[in-house]
């Protein structure tokens, strides 16, 4: 079997190389001076032609290098480079469309002039906003019109003339303006942020070497492939291998950049973002501060690894930092959350287990839960013969065990926000739940299929199961989560998971380029999953039997929703025997009891109407920016928050609170009532000492059901060996 350490998301491309951090920036009221061009160096040819060679004969999806490929490649660097479409002119496109048929040529050859063309108009452009952005700073802005900034402009027409992106940009300064005013600043004070903040995004912009633009101009030749094929310049793979180690001492969250903001892309398992539930994906990083009592340093239009290098430091110091909320518009109000670094690695946080007990009559019901943030094993360890090695399937087996002795009913097994991991575990924690017999497909880019079996005939826990998901539910977590579900060993509950079904593999470039220099590596798309059903999890993912909502937004995190993700596809079923325990046919029956129940569940009510507020949040893609206006939305939405936290707090027992500030403290004068559930976890909650965990409440109601039909459960059969 390969051992295959798939994780969702760890780092993605296209990202900038790292510099050092300098904390020097241009005084207040500095000209700008105009950048000098940049140009291609020559050992960028030899690695741009290593890719490219690469690419065309390794990558899955077998895609020529032609012009198709040119326009995506094209479509890519634009989006890139300007993905608010903020600074380029239509003119601009226009003068670029020689290059869009051309550039499959032009990277065969190792012809970087396109790119760099491109990007010193681009660069320019740059220029130009940000000068007129500090003009505008010169005079406070009317804000008694009545007019709105359209913020989400990722599929807006470029504009066609200088005088069309001055009052694009008129309005973002006022917008920015206006969070600021809502915070408690004066004119004078935000006028002084942002001229600060719009000179570091100069400062930042001067920092770009010509390795900068081969890199971007790269990966949106591999991203035109799929989304997690990726070039890593030397400095990036040295960062990929600190996220990949998991020994980082910093917060534990995977980064990108896009546009002029440093966006979350995910949160680590075992690290101290993590344990705070406060730091979500797509949630943006505005300012760093370090300890409990230095200023908070705006970091909005900053390289990404300038960021990264602000947020890391010493195990057990202090950073704070500001976000701006996934989904919310610019100039909304943001919070601070303050993190103590730690040394960040996985098995910091292993599976664990709990138990919630279910009433139904007179009779108590016990459902263990076994939380599985992540599939992780410790390769070294077992390759040199350690008793005691880290892995899933062992920390798992003696989860079972114990709740077995605390002779539970029936058990959950909680793969939310999995990521992914070692394949090879997902395997064999199927084969604690089944008997012998294939578990997942694998097929290579010649067409050929490997069967990864578990090969132990035993079974740990014959009892009733169900699997619980999300969106962030991806990789070889989806991979378990359908041979449950293709057995009919157990039902799989909670949303549509994340979708990706493909298997990458790191190439040294330096095998492929000579010379003393380092050339990076590349991050290649080499296999694909398939279910032992035959299907694809690619795109689609895992479709739960009993479909519960979700906080997470499926049309922006998943990966259907990212460009020129692979297809879904099919191939023969594997030789596999469903188990036949009456989940098909008793499963109207379940849902029937399933949406009885939530139908006069408080507690569901008040989980839905939280989300209500999130999708109405979202929908939005302007702001009004008469100041009067912005007010009563502000105020809108506080006291629809307000009015939803102390509807919690009465279901508690709780008094009300006066302020959100004070809405979600359940200790000191309060004296809180009995919470029922585990903390949320559904991905975006920061309330968890006052919202319980409705959905996983549920989902120990459902396994109930399950008890109570005299369903899921197996016969007993041999126990596997203890030392697998």
């Amino acid at each position: 079997m390969r051992h295959k350490f798939l994780y969702l998301l760890a780092v993605i491309g296209p990202l900038l190389t790292a510099s050092a951090y300098c904390a020097s920036t241009p005084a207040s009221g500095s000209t700008l001076a105009q950048l000098p061009a940049l140009s291609p160096q020559p050992r960028e040819t030899l690695v741009d032609e290593a890719i490219a060679g690469i690419l065309t004969r390794y990558h899955y999806g077998n895609q020529p290098l032609d012009k198709a490929l040119s326009e995506q490649v094209f479509k890519h660097y634009l989006q890139n480079l300007d993905p608010n479409r903020s600074y380029f002119l239509q003119s601009d496109i226009d003068g670029f469309a020689s290059y869009r048929d051309n550039l499959d040529d032009a990277i065969r050859d190792g012809n970087l002039k396109p790119a760099f063309v491109i990007y010193n108009v681009y660069q320019q452009r740059v220029q130009q906003r940000i000068r007129y952005a500090l003009e505008l700073l010169d005079h406070e802005p009317d804000f008694k019109i009545n007019e709105d900034y359209i913020y989400d402009r990722d599929k807006a027409p470029w504009a066609t003339s200088t005088a069309e992106l001055d009052d694009i940009w008129r309005k973002r300064v006022k917008n920015d303006a206006i969070g600021l005013l809502l915070a408690g600043k004066t004119w004078k004070q935000a006028a002084e942020v942002l001229r600060k903040r719009y000179q570091n995004f100069d400062y930042h912009a001067r920092q770009i070497a010509p390795e900068d633009v081969f890199d971007l101009f790269m990966n949106s030749y591999t991203l035109s492939l799929d989304p997690h094929t990726n070039y890593f310049s030397p400095d990036q793979s040295q960062e990929f291998q600190i996220q990949m180690s998991l020994k980082l001492q910093g917060i534990g969250a995977a980064l990108i950049s896009e546009g002029e903001y440093t966006k979350v892309a995910q949160v680590i398992p075992g690290g101290p973002a993590a344990r705070s539930k406060e730091l979500h994906p797509d949630d943006r990083i505005t300012g760093v501060a370090q300890g409990d009592k230095s200023d908070m340093v705006d970091v909005v239009g900053w390289r990404l690894d300038d960021v990264v290098q602000l947020i890391r430091g010493p195990k057990n110091s202090v950073v704070r930092l500001q976000i701006l909320p996934a989904g919310a518009a610019p100039g909304s109000p943001e919070k601070t959350i303050r993190l103590v670094r730690d040394t960040v690695k996985l098995e910091a946080e292993a599976a664990h287990k709990s138990v919630i007990t279910v009433k139904r009559g007179t009779r108590s019901y016990k459902i263990g839960v076994v939380n599985i943030p992540a599939f992780y094993s410790d390769f070294e360890g077992r390759l040199e013969g350690e008793k005691n090695y880290t892995s899933t399937t062992r920390d798992v087996r003696k989860l079972l065990q114990e709740l077995e002795a605390e002779h539970v009913d029936g058990v959950v097994i909680d793969l939310r926000n999995n990521g992914g991991g070692a394949l090879d575990e997902a395997t064999k924690l199927t084969g604690l739940f089944i008997p012998h017999g294939p578990v997942v497909q694998i097929r290579d880019n010649n067409g050929d299929v490997e069967v990864d079996d578990d090969n132990d005939s035993g079974i740990v826990y014959t009892g009733p199961l169900v699997v619980l998901v999300n969106r962030f539910t991806a990789s070889a977590s989806e991979i378990f989560a359908a041979a449950i579900q293709d057995y009919h060993r157990g039902l799989v509950v909670g949303s549509t998971t994340y979708g990706k079904g493909t298997v990458q593999r790191l190439i040294d470039l330096n095998r492929f380029v000579p010379g003393n220099q380092d050339a990076g590596q590349l991050k290649l798309t080499v296999d694909k999953f398939y279910r032992v059903n035959g299907a694809s999890t690619q795109r689609k993912g895992v479709t739960p039997d009993i479909v519960l909502p979700s906080t997470i937004d499926p049309k922006e995190f998943g990966e259907e929703t990212q460009d020129d993700a692979l297809p879904w596809d099919q191939i023969p079923s594997a030789d596999y025997t469903p188990l036949h325990l009456g989940l098909v046919t008793k499963l109207p029956t379940l849902l029937q009891f399933h949406e009885a129940r939530i139908d006069h569940n408080p507690g569901w009510a008040l989980f839905l109407k939280g989300i209500q507020q999130l999708e109405a949040e979202r929908s939005d893609k302007s702001v009004p920016l008469l100041l009067s206006e912005r007010e009563k939305l502000q105020f809108a939405r506080d006291h629809e928050k307000l009015d939803l936290a102390n509807a919690w707090r009465r279901l508690k027992g709780l008094p009300p609170a006066k302020s959100l500030a004070d809405a979600y403290k359940t200790t000191g004068n309060d004296k809180p009532g009995k919470i029922d559930g585990n903390a949320a976890a559904d991905g975006d909650s920061d309330v968890n000492a006052l919202i319980p965990d409705v959905l996983l409440r549920e989902t120990a109601e459902i396994t109930v059901d399950m008890v109570v039909m005299d369903i899921g459960s197996m016969p007993s059969l041999p126990a596997a060996a203890a030392g697998n």
